[in-house]
């Protein structure tokens, strides 16, 4: 029917492989900040690329919280259908059971 719920379980289970390796890949980045230091010569840049380095550091450490937050609300998401479709499945087959219980 036009109507009825349709819950794609792979396409839920590969976002949280997607969001898993797109997690893992900010927490895997490493600040070059440091590494690019003497090639800026005066301190003035050396400050501002330091200070650039540091923030995105910490914003790269939100967006990995963020990430993490999607990843279990999708994990949630599916458990809460999971154990709706099994509710129903029962519910269902207690209701067309034939008379006198199961053959």
């Amino acid at each position: 029917m036009a109507g009825d719920l349709q819950v794609d379980y792979d396409l839920l289970h590969a976002s949280i492989r997607t969001l898993t390796s797109l997690r893992a890949d900010f927490d895997d980045i490493k600040s070059r900040g440091k590494d690019t230091e003497d090639l800026w010569g005066h301190r003035d840049i050396r400050g501002a690329i330091d200070k650039f380095t540091s923030n995105m550091d910490h914003h790269r450490e939100e967006l990995s919280k963020e990430i993490e937050d999607v990843g279990e609300k999708l994990e949630a998401t599916i458990d809460t259908f999971q154990d709706a479709d099994q509710k129903l499945a029962d519910e269902l087959e207690k209701n067309t059971a034939p008379a006198g219980g199961p053959r």
